[in-house]
């Protein structure tokens, strides 16, 4: 019974080494599968945008109009951060003036379907997200938005390694452009 025993295990085992063969055999066999599927990759869109990364102070001042009053200087900050996976820049601000204390997040993405980025802020100055596009104008960075039935135009002007310039203006209805804001950011 022992001799039949010790038989058995032996051919299950002879068996066992068998099956394992010719599974690897048969697998060997088989066509390779297609290499895995790459991620995307931000585009150069968005590599542009490198200078808005990272830490800035920020001088400014409201112009005298009929939006801001007698106008009023204003100081701030505004730090930029990728986004996930590079597709994104996730920026918070905060900005001090006699006129209001703002405090907000700004989020640019490359939309290849428009050609443009696509800006959303909230702050807490109004209700919802303001939207808007941004393009360049040779070496200028130029956002439109419409808030409160104006249009906004926003400009990133003498970019350079650590300073920026910027002047927003706004349009109601068919009117000119009258340039309400301007400030000097430099980075930390």
């Amino acid at each position: 019974m022992r001799k039949v025993g010790m038989t058995l295990g032996f051919v299950i085992l002879v068996a066992m080494v068998g099956i394992s063969l010719r599974a690897q055999q048969s697998s060997s066999d088989k066509p390779a599968s297609p290499p895995a599927m790459q991620a995307p990759q931000p585009g150069p869109e968005m590599q542009r945008l490198n200078f808005l990364l990272g830490d800035w102070t920020m001088d400014g001042e409201y112009l005298k109009s009929p939006m801001t009053g007698n106008g009023a200087k204003q100081t701030g900050w505004y730090k930029a951060h990728w986004g996930p996976g590079g597709f994104s820049i996730i920026a918070d601000f905060e900005a001090d003036s006699t006129l209001d204390n703002e405090i907000g997040h700004e989020l640019l993405t490359w939309d290849p379907k428009n050609g443009a980025y696509t800006t959303v802020t909230v702050g807490n100055g109004f209700p919802g997200a303001i939207v808007g596009i941004a393009k360049w104008e040779g070496d200028n960075l130029v956002i439109q938005t419409e808030f409160a039935k104006m249009h906004m135009r926003a400009v990133y002007s003498h970019v350079e390694e650590k300073t920026i310039q910027i002047e927003e203006s706004y349009q109601a209805g068919d009117t000119p452009y009258q340039l309400i804001w301007k400030a000097s950011a430099t980075k930390k």
